[in-house]
């Protein structure tokens, strides 16, 4: 089985989202298959850095699109939903990314950078955990205070 699948250029906005959202990508193609058959449409977004681009894998959405046999291109057009995990749970940190699109186990990828602005996730557990050790001694102060002082009364 021979799949010649080719997607439409995206020319999307940049966007602002929140941490828990889920984003709907439709996709355009043009497909020749000789079988009916099935594939798996995936999209999702990555980060870029000096060492290439990272696709956020928890929030990766994936959809099962059936393609009717044809010799000739056919139009063909799916949608595949993803959701933003928040950083909480794992997934993705405010910040600016790209969207990704690809059909899974052939060369049918279409990218955008920029695209997809994540805000909405909460950073109070990031302060409270660099906070946690001065709190620790504040409380150990609390208690050896009281017990240096009652010593000290005891012997004066």
């Amino acid at each position: 089985m021979v799949l010649d699948i080719a997607f439409a250029p995206m020319a999307l906005s940049p966007g602002t989202f929140n941490a828990g959202d889920t984003l709907r990508v439709t996709m355009s193609f043009k497909y020749v298959i000789g079988v009916n058959t099935t594939v798996k449409l995936l999209a999702g977004p990555y980060s870029t850095n000096l060492f290439g681009k990272h696709m956020v894998n928890a929030c990766v959405g994936q959809a099962d699109v059936p393609l009717a046999a044809s010799s000739e291109p056919a139009e063909g057009s799916a949608s595949v939903d993803f959701l933003l995990v928040p950083k909480s749970s794992g997934g993705i940190d405010n910040g600016t990314y790209g969207l990704r699109v690809w059909i899974e186990d052939t060369n049918a990828v279409a990218e955008q950078d920029n695209v997809i602005i994540v805000t909405g996730n909460a950073s109070g557990g990031d302060m409270l955990s660099s906070m946690l050790p001065m709190l620790m001694m504040l409380l150990m102060m609390g208690l050896i205070m009281p017990m240096t002082q009652q010593m000290s009364e005891e012997t004066g």
